[in-house]
């Protein structure tokens, strides 16, 4: 009962710490981006299947209460239910106090407190599922009722279908309980269940799957693009960063300790349910070890595997609580100590560090500074308003002139911090793999037509031409204006904001359209 009642505690002491840290810290790069899903909801996206977009249309009211802590708040109580799951599995392995270690742990890692516990990714309503596809399959393994199992099964399908319409890899739990079969539960083939089971998975993803039917598979081509592993030979350097951030995203200080748990594991050291046990081996290792084997050959992001670690922090759950050392607790106290420190951190670097710390060149201040995405929007918005503002008095300018963009980012950011709130269209022009979901969206917000304006936002760390991008479009280049935004007093970045006048023929398809439109919802 005492661990019950310390699970609502922890939960809401991190909810609250996560509250402060989205109300204090601007929107990201994918932040901004998945926002925008929410103004066209959609059975898929060019990037991932639907949920976080819906998610985040429902915690902002409709889009009525806008902004980056209710943006946010999708990924807030996510965390939060994510917390409570894994308290409820690591008691199903073992007893409560496992379960509050679990929960402990997960808190303590950066991919479950920060990547997928305050920023609004698809990682945020997965890892939901994820849990509990979980819970019901370690529901499955403890059951010595066929009625029971049954219904365990036929809830995993539930669930897993609705953790792949937050993001593709969710399969991997497919692929997990297969492998589990394969090893320990070969009569689970012959059971009908496990074949209604994926059924359900299917049916619940399938609206997915028949939007890439009607647009060329376009989400998948992109993904497999993103590793493919014909283009190039052994890349060190991806291997180790991919190596690294995961060190680093679960926690560099827990890492040894979930090595060591896993590694106990497979002799099952910790004392579980034979069963259990090797159904969190196979959950958890092959994501991870598909995404090592990718990363020998290209890019591959080492949140990708965050979900794998679930069932790991379980299993290191169960070693601290058998092997109960001093060490294991300090360990994860200190684990818990750095993801605060390195909250606060964050937010003092993002809103206060002097300037950048990116690049000073003349042209591309800023350049590699990955504070500035989250850091002076709303002075630059603010900043852009004025230029607007005397433009439109001077008549260099149509006052209903849109602005333009060449790619989803930083095009994201500045339609939401910047086109949105002054009412003004916003469309990003480019090759579908630069522009993403802006193929769709810039048709619903209207074409440019002939003799209409645009204003180019070039901010200094994404630089680049617009003169030779979008100047062989309009008759007129007007004067290039530029503006600084500061931070603690010290030149942060540039703005360049260009002016296209006069279009000289309505936007084309190989800008802006898309043959087939999206369907909507």
């Amino acid at each position: 009962m005492r661990h019950r009642k310390n699970i609502f505690v922890l939960i809401a002491t991190t909810s609250l710490i996560r509250i402060l840290m989205a109300a204090f810290i601007g929107l990201g790069n994918d932040e901004v981006y998945y926002r925008m899903y929410a103004e066209q909801l959609q059975w898929n996206y060019f990037d991932h299947p639907p949920m976080v977009g819906w998610l985040i249309r429902l915690f902002t009211f409709n889009l009525q209460i806008d902004n980056q802590l209710t943006i946010r708040l999708t990924a807030i109580i996510c965390s939060a239910f994510t917390t409570y799951l894994i308290y409820r599995c690591g008691k199903k392995i073992k007893d409560e106090q496992t379960g509050f270690i679990a929960a402990l742990l997960y808190s303590a890692t950066i991919y479950g407190s920060i990547i997928a516990g305050t920023f609004i990714l698809p990682d945020a309503p997965q890892m939901v599922f994820w849990a509990w596809s979980v819970y019901h399959l370690l529901n499955y393994t403890a059951a010595t009722e066929q009625r029971i199992k049954n219904k365990a099964l036929l809830l995993f399908g539930m669930t897993t279908g609705l953790g792949m319409m937050c993001k593709i890899h969710t399969i991997f739990l497919w692929i997990g309980l297969t492998l589990y079969l394969l090893l320990k539960d070969l009569k689970l083939i012959r059971n009908p269940y496990f074949y209604i089971s994926g059924i359900i998975t299917i049916a619940l993803f399938y609206p997915v799957i028949q939007w890439n039917i009607d647009h060329h598979f376009v989400t998948y081509t992109y993904h497999s693009n993103r590793v493919n592993q014909v283009n190039g030979g052994f890349n060190y350097n991806s291997l180790i960063q991919f190596s690294l951030g995961q060190i680093f995203y679960t926690s560099i200080i827990l890492f040894p300790l979930f090595v060591m748990a896993t590694k106990g594991a497979f002799s099952n050291k910790w004392k579980l349910n034979p069963r259990q046990n090797s159904l969190l081996l196979s959950v958890s290792l092959p994501l991870i070890m598909v995404a090592l084997v990718l990363s020998c050959f290209n890019t591959v992001l080492p949140h990708w595997t965050g979900p794998a670690y679930f069932a790991i922090v379980l299993m290191t759950a169960a070693y601290i609580r058998e092997r109960n050392k001093t060490l294991l607790n300090g360990a994860m106290r200190w684990a818990l100590y750095f993801i605060l420190i390195l909250s606060l951190a964050g937010i003092l670097l993002i809103n206060y560090y002097p300037g950048t710390i990116g690049k000073k060149d003349a042209a591309k201040w800023g350049e590699g500074d990955f504070s500035l995405d989250m850091f002076g929007w709303e002075d630059a918005a603010a900043s852009f308003s004025k230029i607007v503002e005397k433009d439109i008095q001077n008549g260099t300018m149509n006052p209903d002139a849109a602005i333009i963009s060449n790619k989803w980012f930083p095009g994201a950011h500045i339609d939401h911090y910047i086109a949105a709130p002054m009412k003004r269209k916003m469309l990003v022009w480019g090759e579908m793999n630069d522009i993403h979901q802006y193929y769709w969206l810039n048709p619903s917000r209207g074409n440019l037509k002939a003799g209409d304006d645009a204003y180019c936002i070039v901010p200094s760390n994404y630089y680049f031409d617009a003169n030779k991008s979008f100047a062989g479009n309009f008759a007129t280049i007007g004067p290039v204006d530029t503006f600084s935004v500061y931070r603690s007093g010290k030149p942060a970045r540039k703005f360049y904001i260009y002016r296209f006048r006069n279009l000289q023929h309505k936007a084309t398809s190989a800008s802006t359209a898309c043959t087939k439109q999206t369907k909507e919802m």
